[in-house]
């Protein structure tokens, strides 16, 4: 029933990684296979974990419906739902969770929806359920490592069922069996190397740029508004639907155009392991402009907030002993200490090379674009 639901239906029709189809042409799986691949790790570290089958469902449930919450393009409406509701996409997913017909469905199937949310939330009183569903080393991290590492041909190995398996409980909370240590460190090198190869490959991230623009020239359309009231409301918005809204208002149809035409937003200038605040990126942008003699309009800045570690991190469990996983392993210490940070600055093709040259300049005459 709830496979079935409208909720989860809509997810086939959100990408899992919007934009990266422009640079990977495999890469259009949906958050719905991304959801019943999270479902199955989720029972998996359930098995490991306990012998009782409602609480293996509970947790495969959670799992399911863990991104019930992603807007249409995923992650590139993220910054209009924080804005525009002051919420996350996991916010949204408790929204949608406890008003819409999926309370109903998780009644009749004998489960609390407030319980369904909290281990979503991460604040379930078994600490090592919530960390199965929200942490750093969770059923939904190992599923978009390995599922997205497929679709764009990456191919990072990552042997998460090994891991879902060594899961452990210790003092109520997860652990991960010291045998599953190579392949937890797998999963963090991957996930590092995702992060430019994937998540934040400099083409991929333009065209996500280039959808928040859009969708932010039409907001007004989006009914953004009653949502909080009405979270049935947010269900409406897919990738289909939004992207005929975005085509179709004279505001953001040109910016459509350039994505059929592959026009996209090209890199000029970047600089890695760096954190720009997001109350900076107005003035360094008014800086460049003044630099290069460009309209800020066609000065894009991409510094977003990067957390690598992306949770709470679990033990590991030798034998009598818990360690830290900085102290179970060299590589892991060294990994976890690493910052994929960067800034970014994108412009259209037309201005590439003016902006380029005028940042150049810039820098060889000692100029700080950041400070």
């Amino acid at each position: 029933m709830l496979v079935d639901s409208f909720p989860l239906q809509r997810l086939r029709r959100i990408k899992q990684l919007p934009g990266s189809e422009f640079v990977y042409p495999g890469a259009v799986n949906t958050r719905f296979e991304h959801s019943l691949g999270v479902m199955h790790l989720a029972g998996i570290m359930g098995e490991s974990l306990t012998e009782d089958r409602d609480s293996i469902s509970l947790l495969r449930v959670a799992g399911l419906l863990h991104d019930l919450g992603h807007g249409p393009f995923s992650h590139a409406f993220e910054g209009i739902l924080r804005e525009y509701l002051g919420i996350s996409h996991e916010e949204m997913t408790s929204l949608l969770i406890r008003g819409t017909e999926i309370s109903e469905i998780l009644g009749r199937i004998g489960f609390d929806p407030r319980e369904v949310v909290d281990l979503i939330m991460g604040r379930h009183t078994r600490r090592s359920f919530s960390k199965a569903i929200n942490s750093s080393i969770d059923s939904d991290k190992m599923d978009y490592i390995v599922r997205d590492s497929y679709h764009t041909g990456a191919g990072y190995t990552v042997d998460v069922h090994r891991i879902a398996s060594n899961a452990v409980e210790i003092g109520g909370d997860l652990a991960i069996n010291f045998r599953a240590l190579e392949a937890v460190e797998s999963l963090f090198m991957a996930r590092l190397l995702s992060y430019r190869t994937i998540y934040y490959h400099k083409t991929s991230r333009g065209v996500q740029l280039m959808l928040e623009m859009a969708m932010r020239e039409i907001v007004s359309k989006l009914g953004i508004e009653v949502i909080r009231e009405d979270p049935s409301a947010f269900l409406r918005l897919d990738d289909y639907y939004v992207w005929e809204l975005i085509r179709g208002d004279e505001r953001s149809s040109w910016i459509a155009e350039r994505l059929m035409r592959r026009e996209l937003l090209k890199l000029v200038w970047e600089e890695q392991g760096v954190r720009l605040r997001p109350d900076l990126i107005d003035e360094v942008r008014g800086r460049i402009s003044k630099l290069c003699g460009i309209d800020e309009r066609h000065i894009i800045i991409d510094a977003p907030k990067i957390e690598f570690v992306g949770g709470e991190l679990p033990k590991i469990a030798r034998e009598e002993e818990v360690l830290e996983l900085s102290e179970a392993s060299h590589v892991l210490k060294r990994l976890l200490d690493m910052d994929p940070s960067f800034f970014r600055v994108y412009t259209w093709p037309e201005y590439r090379e003016r902006l380029r040259e005028g940042l150049k300049n810039a820098t060889r005459r000692g100029v700080d674009l950041i400070c």
